[in-house]
Parts: C-alpha cells; structure tokens; sequence
C-alpha cells in the first residue's frame, strides 16, 4: 500500500513539475542487458528471440502464400472476363 501511495504522489510531483524524475532515470537506466529487462537469463532470452524470429518467418511465409494465391486468382479472372 505504502508503494502504491509513494508511486502515486511521485508520478503527481512530475507532472507539477517540481522535479523528483531525475533521481528515478539514474534508477531505472541501470541494466542496458534486455534479458535482465525482461526478468529472464541470458540463454532464456536467446531461446526467446529465436522463437520470435521462427514465428515472424512462418507469419511472412503464410503471407506471401496467400498474397500469392489472390494475384493468381486475379489473373485468372482477368482473364476469363477480360477485365483490365
């Protein structure tokens, strides 16, 4: 409770203007490591992004299937109905 109400005047004090901010940017500036930022191990946020990277590669690969597909019924009704 006592967090809650410390965060909650502090984020009031900012938006006043009366400063307080700078003390808490050398707090949260600490760790430049995004495994750390992110509560994991190092090895955990390697296996992380590789499966991120994995999913982005099959979400493109469906994608250009199916980009793929539309322009070839395009055509394909281009053709039959002699649209332009």
């Amino acid at each position: 409770m006592a967090f809650f109400m410390k965060t909650m005047i502090s984020n009031q004090v900012k938006n006043l203007g009366f400063g307080g901010g700078s003390e808490e940017k050398k707090e949260e500036g600490g760790t430049s490591d995004p495994a750390a930022a992110h509560g994991m191990t190092r090895e955990e946020y390697e296996e992380y992004q590789k499966q991120m990277i994995e999913e982005k590669m099959e979400r493109d690969a469906a994608f250009t299937q199916k980009k793929a597909e539309r322009a070839c019924l395009r055509v394909h009704l281009r053709e039959k109905y002699r649209l332009p």
